[in-house]
């Protein structure tokens, strides 16, 4: 790693620390509603749930819908159900450096994917 990628990568985190940025999920969870489209039914799937059928990795998203306390997701599943256009979105959107903003993927999705199969609501998850 070049010195400038790795003062750029301190400089990103301390900001993300000092700003909260992982605390804050309104933003996030209203851009990941919207990606996430519809609430699944069975005939019906999310686009999440094609995404992971597609990748071979539906028993993870089933495992989410079923587990209260789901395991957070992998950078590579993050990097799986989305794309790299959606993940720049998600940083532009929320303000959030590339790190914070799959730190919070990570975190909120397993979250949402059960409330969304409970049809709870999706204002906030935690």
């Amino acid at each position: 790693m070049k010195i400038t990628e790795q003062l750029t990568s301190a400089v990103t985190k301390t900001g993300d620390f000092m700003t909260l940025a992982s605390q804050d999920v309104s933003g996030m969870l209203s851009l990941l509603n919207d990606l996430l489209g519809p609430v699944p039914r069975p005939d019906a799937p999310s686009k999440l749930e094609q995404r992971a059928s597609a990748a071979g990795m539906i028993d993870v998203i089933r495992l989410w819908q079923r587990q209260d306390d789901a395991p957070a997701a992998t950078e590579e599943e993050i990097r799986q159900f989305f794309t790299e256009e959606e993940l720049t979105r998600f940083s532009n959107e929320t303000g959030l450096s590339t790190t914070a903003t799959l730190s919070m993927l990570q975190t909120l999705l397993p979250r949402c994917v059960r409330r969304r199969a409970l049809h709870e609501p999706f204002t906030r998850c935690s």
